[in-house]
């Protein structure tokens, strides 16, 4: 029984540091100071013998924000990338050779 423990704290604790590596890349600026790094180890440490109860819904809870950052860094990035490149409907419509309708004014 104590391996199990062993392998999910050690899973858990891969996944808070995933966490803190996104938020690294995501803000140049992060450091221990950080008012998000001091409330999640505040979390942890308060929160230990709930922790150890209930490991999978903690690692299940983590990974989801994990999941969320990657997912908002990556999002910003393409953003970012493609940002002035759109184009409008007409335009994008004469880029892949289809003619819109025409749209009748009433006067």
């Amino acid at each position: 029984m104590p391996n199990i423990i062993k392998v999910r704290n050690e899973k858990f604790l891969f996944i808070i540091r995933s966490i803190f590596c996104e938020l690294r890349k995501s803000d140049k600026n992060f450091s221990h100071a950080n008012a998000t790094f001091r409330f999640i180890i505040m979390k942890i440490r308060g929160n230990t013998k709930c922790l150890n109860e209930n490991i999978d819904e903690f690692n299940h809870f983590a990974s989801a924000y994990l999941h969320y950052l990657r997912s908002t860094r990556r999002l910003q990035e393409l953003q970012q990338k493609y940002k002035g490149y759109e184009l409008s409907i007409q335009d994008s419509a004469k880029l892949v050779g289809l003619k819109l309708p025409e749209t009748r004014h009433q006067n």
